[in-house]
Protein backbone atom coordinates (compact mmCIF):
# COMPACT_ATOMS: atom_id res chain seq x y z
CA UNK A 1 0.00 0.00 0.00
CA UNK A 2 1.45 3.38 -1.04
CA UNK A 3 2.41 5.73 1.76
CA UNK A 4 0.44 8.98 1.78
CA UNK A 5 2.75 11.98 1.26
CA UNK A 6 2.94 14.29 4.27
CA UNK A 7 0.71 17.36 4.16
CA UNK A 8 2.71 20.36 5.37
CA UNK A 9 -0.12 22.85 4.83
CA UNK A 10 -1.89 24.17 7.93
CA UNK A 11 -5.16 26.05 8.46
CA UNK A 12 -4.74 29.82 8.32
CA UNK A 13 -3.61 31.30 11.66
CA UNK A 14 -1.84 28.08 12.60
CA UNK A 15 1.90 28.73 12.70
CA UNK A 16 5.15 26.84 12.37
CA UNK A 17 7.27 27.40 15.48
CA UNK A 18 10.45 26.19 17.13
CA UNK A 19 8.96 23.69 19.56
CA UNK A 20 9.00 19.99 20.36
CA UNK A 21 5.23 19.39 20.47
CA UNK A 22 2.11 21.07 19.06
CA UNK A 23 0.24 23.58 21.20
CA UNK A 24 -3.43 24.01 20.30
CA UNK A 25 -5.80 26.76 21.39
CA UNK A 26 -9.16 25.09 21.90
CA UNK A 27 -12.65 26.44 22.59
CA UNK A 28 -15.70 24.32 23.39
CA UNK A 29 -18.69 25.50 21.35
CA UNK A 30 -21.90 25.71 23.43
CA UNK A 31 -24.56 24.40 21.00
CA UNK A 32 -22.77 21.77 18.96
CA UNK A 33 -20.43 20.71 21.79
CA UNK A 34 -17.63 20.56 19.22
CA UNK A 35 -14.09 21.71 19.97
CA UNK A 36 -12.99 24.66 17.85
CA UNK A 37 -9.25 25.04 17.19
CA UNK A 38 -8.85 28.62 15.84
CA UNK A 39 -5.06 28.65 16.06
CA UNK A 40 -2.16 26.38 16.94
CA UNK A 41 1.62 26.38 17.15
CA UNK A 42 3.03 23.42 15.20
CA UNK A 43 6.68 22.29 15.27
CA UNK A 44 8.68 22.27 12.05
CA UNK A 45 8.44 18.90 10.35
CA UNK A 46 5.10 17.84 11.81
CA UNK A 47 2.64 16.94 9.06
CA UNK A 48 -1.05 17.74 9.27
CA UNK A 49 -1.75 14.00 9.33
CA UNK A 50 0.36 13.67 12.49
CA UNK A 51 -1.42 16.58 14.17
CA UNK A 52 -4.82 15.19 13.18
CA UNK A 53 -4.17 11.71 14.57
CA UNK A 54 -2.35 12.72 17.75
CA UNK A 55 -4.18 15.91 18.74
CA UNK A 56 -7.38 16.54 16.77
CA UNK A 57 -9.07 13.15 16.57
CA UNK A 58 -8.98 12.67 20.38
CA UNK A 59 -10.69 16.01 21.13
CA UNK A 60 -14.06 15.59 22.89
CA UNK A 61 -17.19 15.92 20.78
CA UNK A 62 -15.37 16.31 17.48
CA UNK A 63 -13.35 19.16 16.02
CA UNK A 64 -13.98 22.32 13.97
CA UNK A 65 -11.25 23.97 11.88
CA UNK A 66 -11.46 27.25 9.97
CA UNK A 67 -9.28 28.54 7.14
CA UNK A 68 -8.63 25.14 5.55
CA UNK A 69 -7.41 25.06 1.97
CA UNK A 70 -8.53 22.45 -0.55
CA UNK A 71 -5.79 19.98 0.41
CA UNK A 72 -6.76 20.05 4.09
CA UNK A 73 -10.49 19.89 3.32
CA UNK A 74 -9.98 16.82 1.15
CA UNK A 75 -7.97 15.14 3.89
CA UNK A 76 -10.61 15.81 6.55
CA UNK A 77 -13.26 14.38 4.23
CA UNK A 78 -11.10 11.32 3.60
CA UNK A 79 -11.14 10.71 7.36
CA UNK A 80 -14.94 10.72 7.47
CA UNK A 81 -15.38 14.44 8.17
CA UNK A 82 -16.97 17.19 6.12
CA UNK A 83 -16.14 20.64 4.73
CA UNK A 84 -18.03 23.68 3.41
CA UNK A 85 -16.61 26.57 1.42
CA UNK A 86 -16.96 29.78 3.44
CA UNK A 87 -14.76 32.24 1.56
CA UNK A 88 -11.60 32.72 -0.43
CA UNK A 89 -7.92 33.33 0.27
CA UNK A 90 -5.84 35.99 -1.51
CA UNK A 91 -2.40 34.47 -2.14
CA UNK A 92 0.35 36.66 -3.62
CA UNK A 93 3.24 35.07 -5.50
CA UNK A 94 6.26 36.98 -4.21
CA UNK A 95 7.90 36.98 -7.67
CA UNK A 96 4.83 38.45 -9.41
CA UNK A 97 5.25 42.01 -10.65
CA UNK A 98 2.71 44.52 -9.37
CA UNK A 99 0.60 46.59 -11.75
CA UNK A 100 1.79 50.09 -12.59
CA UNK A 101 -1.20 51.66 -10.82
CA UNK A 102 -0.38 49.75 -7.63
CA UNK A 103 3.28 50.72 -7.85
CA UNK A 104 2.27 54.36 -8.13
CA UNK A 105 0.08 54.10 -5.02
CA UNK A 106 2.95 52.49 -3.12
CA UNK A 107 5.32 55.23 -4.31
CA UNK A 108 2.95 57.84 -2.88
CA UNK A 109 2.81 55.97 0.41
CA UNK A 110 6.60 55.75 0.75
CA UNK A 111 6.83 59.53 0.74
CA UNK A 112 5.32 59.52 4.23
CA UNK A 113 7.70 57.15 5.96
CA UNK A 114 9.67 53.93 5.84
CA UNK A 115 8.93 50.28 6.53
CA UNK A 116 10.63 48.73 9.55
CA UNK A 117 10.49 45.25 11.07
CA UNK A 118 9.36 45.07 14.69
CA UNK A 119 10.51 43.00 17.62
CA UNK A 120 7.53 41.56 19.57
CA UNK A 121 8.32 43.23 22.90
CA UNK A 122 5.96 44.94 25.34
CA UNK A 123 6.54 48.41 23.89
CA UNK A 124 5.63 47.32 20.36
CA UNK A 125 2.65 45.30 21.60
CA UNK A 126 1.35 48.43 23.29
CA UNK A 127 1.90 50.52 20.15
CA UNK A 128 0.15 47.88 18.05
CA UNK A 129 -2.86 48.03 20.37
CA UNK A 130 -2.86 51.84 20.18
CA UNK A 131 -2.77 51.71 16.39
CA UNK A 132 -5.71 49.32 16.39
CA UNK A 133 -7.75 51.84 18.39
CA UNK A 134 -6.74 54.57 15.90
CA UNK A 135 -8.14 52.66 12.89
CA UNK A 136 -11.56 53.36 11.36
CA UNK A 137 -12.88 50.24 13.14
CA UNK A 138 -11.23 50.81 16.51
CA UNK A 139 -14.47 51.70 18.32
CA UNK A 140 -16.43 48.71 16.99
CA UNK A 141 -16.71 45.29 18.66
CA UNK A 142 -13.68 43.29 17.62
CA UNK A 143 -13.77 39.76 16.26
CA UNK A 144 -12.14 37.12 18.43
CA UNK A 145 -10.32 33.99 17.30
CA UNK A 146 -10.88 34.73 13.60
CA UNK A 147 -7.13 35.35 13.35
CA UNK A 148 -4.19 35.98 15.68
CA UNK A 149 -4.70 39.35 17.31
CA UNK A 150 -1.77 39.20 19.74
CA UNK A 151 1.67 40.24 18.52
CA UNK A 152 3.48 37.36 20.21
CA UNK A 153 6.93 35.83 19.83
CA UNK A 154 5.76 33.49 17.04
CA UNK A 155 4.78 36.35 14.72
CA UNK A 156 6.76 38.84 12.66
CA UNK A 157 5.66 42.47 12.56
CA UNK A 158 6.23 45.34 10.14
CA UNK A 159 5.26 48.98 10.42
CA UNK A 160 5.33 52.04 8.15
CA UNK A 161 6.42 54.85 10.47
CA UNK A 162 6.75 58.55 9.62
CA UNK A 163 9.53 60.93 10.55
CA UNK A 164 7.87 61.81 13.87
CA UNK A 165 7.69 58.16 14.90
CA UNK A 166 3.94 57.83 14.27
CA UNK A 167 2.80 54.42 13.06
CA UNK A 168 0.72 54.90 9.92
CA UNK A 169 0.15 51.23 9.16
CA UNK A 170 1.25 47.83 10.42
CA UNK A 171 0.88 44.13 9.74
CA UNK A 172 1.83 40.89 11.45
CA UNK A 173 2.73 37.57 9.84
CA UNK A 174 2.53 33.92 10.80
CA UNK A 175 4.40 31.20 8.92
CA UNK A 176 2.50 28.17 7.61
CA UNK A 177 5.55 26.54 6.05
CA UNK A 178 9.05 27.69 5.05
CA UNK A 179 7.96 29.43 1.83
CA UNK A 180 4.46 30.56 2.90
CA UNK A 181 3.57 33.52 5.15
CA UNK A 182 0.12 34.69 6.19
CA UNK A 183 -1.01 38.20 7.18
CA UNK A 184 -2.76 38.18 10.56
CA UNK A 185 -3.27 41.82 11.60
CA UNK A 186 -3.52 44.51 8.91
CA UNK A 187 -3.97 47.93 10.50
CA UNK A 188 -4.18 51.41 8.96
CA UNK A 189 -4.39 54.61 10.98
CA UNK A 190 -7.67 56.27 10.06
CA UNK A 191 -5.99 59.51 8.93
CA UNK A 192 -3.07 57.79 7.15
CA UNK A 193 -2.26 59.16 3.67
CA UNK A 194 -3.20 57.33 0.49
CA UNK A 195 -0.80 54.55 -0.47
CA UNK A 196 0.51 53.69 2.99
CA UNK A 197 -0.88 50.13 3.07
CA UNK A 198 0.11 49.46 -0.52
CA UNK A 199 3.68 50.52 0.25
CA UNK A 200 3.75 48.40 3.39
CA UNK A 201 2.47 45.23 1.72
CA UNK A 202 4.68 45.51 -1.36
CA UNK A 203 7.79 46.19 0.73
CA UNK A 204 7.07 43.19 2.96
CA UNK A 205 6.45 41.02 -0.10
CA UNK A 206 9.83 42.06 -1.52
CA UNK A 207 11.58 41.25 1.77
CA UNK A 208 9.99 37.82 1.92
CA UNK A 209 11.01 37.11 -1.65
CA UNK A 210 14.63 38.04 -0.81
CA UNK A 211 14.46 35.53 2.06
CA UNK A 212 13.30 32.74 -0.28
CA UNK A 213 9.56 32.78 0.43
CA UNK A 214 7.28 32.04 -2.52
CA UNK A 215 3.90 33.10 -1.14
CA UNK A 216 2.39 35.88 0.94
CA UNK A 217 -1.25 35.27 1.88
CA UNK A 218 -3.34 38.38 2.48
CA UNK A 219 -5.79 36.13 4.29
CA UNK A 220 -9.48 35.44 4.04
CA UNK A 221 -12.36 37.27 2.42
CA UNK A 222 -15.47 35.58 3.84
CA UNK A 223 -18.76 35.01 2.02
CA UNK A 224 -17.21 35.24 -1.46
CA UNK A 225 -18.06 32.36 -3.79
CA UNK A 226 -15.85 30.77 -6.43
CA UNK A 227 -15.88 27.46 -8.24
CA UNK A 228 -15.72 24.81 -5.52
CA UNK A 229 -13.67 21.76 -6.56
CA UNK A 230 -15.19 19.79 -3.66
CA UNK A 231 -18.81 20.49 -4.58
CA UNK A 232 -20.79 17.55 -5.93
CA UNK A 233 -22.98 18.63 -8.84
CA UNK A 234 -25.16 21.71 -9.00
CA UNK A 235 -26.71 23.46 -5.98
CA UNK A 236 -30.32 24.11 -6.88
CA UNK A 237 -31.24 23.76 -3.20
CA UNK A 238 -28.58 25.67 -1.25
CA UNK A 239 -29.68 24.35 2.14
CA UNK A 240 -28.76 20.78 1.23
CA UNK A 241 -25.65 19.57 3.13
CA UNK A 242 -23.59 19.37 -0.07
CA UNK A 243 -24.42 22.99 -0.90
CA UNK A 244 -23.78 24.70 2.43
CA UNK A 245 -21.15 27.01 0.97
CA UNK A 246 -23.79 28.65 -1.23
CA UNK A 247 -26.09 29.16 1.77
CA UNK A 248 -23.28 30.62 3.90
CA UNK A 249 -22.46 33.10 1.12
CA UNK A 250 -26.12 34.16 0.97
CA UNK A 251 -26.18 34.74 4.71
CA UNK A 252 -23.08 36.90 4.38
CA UNK A 253 -24.80 39.02 1.74
CA UNK A 254 -27.79 39.51 4.04
CA UNK A 255 -25.46 40.83 6.76
CA UNK A 256 -23.13 42.92 4.61
CA UNK A 257 -24.24 46.07 6.46
CA UNK A 258 -22.19 44.78 9.42
CA UNK A 259 -19.07 43.69 7.55
CA UNK A 260 -17.90 45.17 4.25
CA UNK A 261 -16.48 41.98 2.77
CA UNK A 262 -16.90 43.40 -0.73
CA UNK A 263 -14.64 46.35 0.12
CA UNK A 264 -12.12 43.90 1.60
CA UNK A 265 -12.24 41.88 -1.62
CA UNK A 266 -11.65 44.97 -3.76
CA UNK A 267 -8.68 46.04 -1.61
CA UNK A 268 -6.98 42.66 -1.88
CA UNK A 269 -7.86 42.28 -5.55
CA UNK A 270 -5.69 45.29 -6.46
CA UNK A 271 -2.58 43.24 -5.51
CA UNK A 272 -3.34 40.68 -8.24
CA UNK A 273 -3.68 37.62 -5.99
CA UNK A 274 -4.43 34.04 -6.87
CA UNK A 275 -7.83 33.38 -5.30
CA UNK A 276 -8.21 30.00 -3.60
CA UNK A 277 -11.29 28.51 -1.91
CA UNK A 278 -11.26 28.26 1.88
CA UNK A 279 -13.28 25.79 3.91
CA UNK A 280 -14.77 25.27 7.32
CA UNK A 281 -13.93 21.68 8.23
CA UNK A 282 -15.54 19.42 10.80
CA UNK A 283 -14.82 15.95 12.07
CA UNK A 284 -16.68 13.64 12.37
CA UNK A 285 -19.30 15.93 10.81
CA UNK A 286 -20.21 19.57 10.23
CA UNK A 287 -23.66 20.25 11.73
CA UNK A 288 -25.58 23.43 10.91
CA UNK A 289 -25.62 24.51 14.54
CA UNK A 290 -21.91 25.28 14.46
CA UNK A 291 -22.74 28.46 12.49
CA UNK A 292 -24.49 30.24 15.41
CA UNK A 293 -21.82 28.70 17.65
CA UNK A 294 -18.99 30.33 15.71
CA UNK A 295 -20.88 33.61 15.22
CA UNK A 296 -21.36 33.96 18.96
CA UNK A 297 -17.93 32.76 20.07
CA UNK A 298 -16.08 34.91 17.51
CA UNK A 299 -18.22 37.95 18.49
CA UNK A 300 -19.53 38.31 14.94
CA UNK A 301 -23.05 38.54 16.35
CA UNK A 302 -21.86 41.40 18.58
CA UNK A 303 -20.61 43.20 15.46
CA UNK A 304 -23.93 42.58 13.68
CA UNK A 305 -25.83 44.02 16.64
CA UNK A 306 -23.59 47.08 16.81
CA UNK A 307 -23.92 47.69 13.07
CA UNK A 308 -27.73 47.28 13.23
CA UNK A 309 -27.96 49.89 15.99
CA UNK A 310 -25.75 52.29 14.03
CA UNK A 311 -27.82 51.73 10.87
CA UNK A 312 -31.04 52.38 12.78
CA UNK A 313 -29.63 55.58 14.28
CA UNK A 314 -28.61 56.88 10.84
CA UNK A 315 -32.07 56.18 9.44
CA UNK A 316 -33.71 57.99 12.36
CA UNK A 317 -31.47 61.03 11.78
CA UNK A 318 -32.36 61.05 8.09
CA UNK A 319 -36.04 60.86 8.99
CA UNK A 320 -35.69 63.78 11.40
CA UNK A 321 -33.95 65.78 8.67
CA UNK A 322 -36.65 65.12 6.12
CA UNK A 323 -34.85 62.23 4.44
CA UNK A 324 -31.80 64.31 3.56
Amino acid sequence: MATEPPILDLPLSWARVDATAPRLRTLRLPLSRRTWVPCADIPEGWSFQQVFEAHLRPLPGGVILQGCNETLARYVRSQGGDAAQVGVEAALATDARAKASLMELAHRGRRWGEVKELFPDEVNRRKMAELWQATAHGSKPQLQCAFRTDFDEHLRGFVLVNGEGVWLGALTLSQMKPDYWHVELLLRREDAPVGVMEALILDVKARLRAEGARWLSLGTVPFVEMADPLAAGSCRWPWRPTCRGRAIARMGRWMRFSFDYQGLYRFKQKFGPIWRPLYLCGWPDLPWRILPDLSWTSRHLHLVGYAALQLGARRRRRGENGGK
